[in-house]
């Protein structure tokens, strides 16, 4: 039951275009589309073949610019997508860390 309301919740998301993208993520058209040769941008393809968006695409390029912005840096959007892989690797071995050890550590007595 839980699969079919997942399920159905997704196909209700809205998904953008390009321009819809373009507009609210912050990037131009060339950004994303050199974000998408990349790989780091994945995005879907509607029926006309257009490209469309997911909302977890546009966190993922809202990040992207904000990490540019905030941090005023000046780089191409190769090294701002490779910091990005590298700070999204320091997170997932950091969850890995905490889980092992609360593997490890034995539980308290309440």
């Amino acid at each position: 039951m839980t699969q079919y309301v997942n399920s159905v919740l997704q196909a209700e998301i809205a998904w953008l275009s390009l321009t819809e993208f373009t507009e609210v993520s912050g990037l131009d058209a060339a950004q994303v589309r050199e974000l998408v040769d990349m790989g780091i941008l994945s995005p879907g393809c509607s029926g006309s073949g257009d490209w469309s968006f997911n909302p977890q695409t546009m966190v993922l390029a809202r990040r992207l610019r904000r990490l540019q912005q905030d941090l005023d840096l000046d780089l191409d959007l190769q090294a701002l997508a490779l910091g990005y892989r590298l700070l999204e690797r320091i997170a997932e071995l950091e969850a890995q860390l905490c889980r092992a050890r609360a593997a490890v550590m034995p539980a308290k007595d309440a």
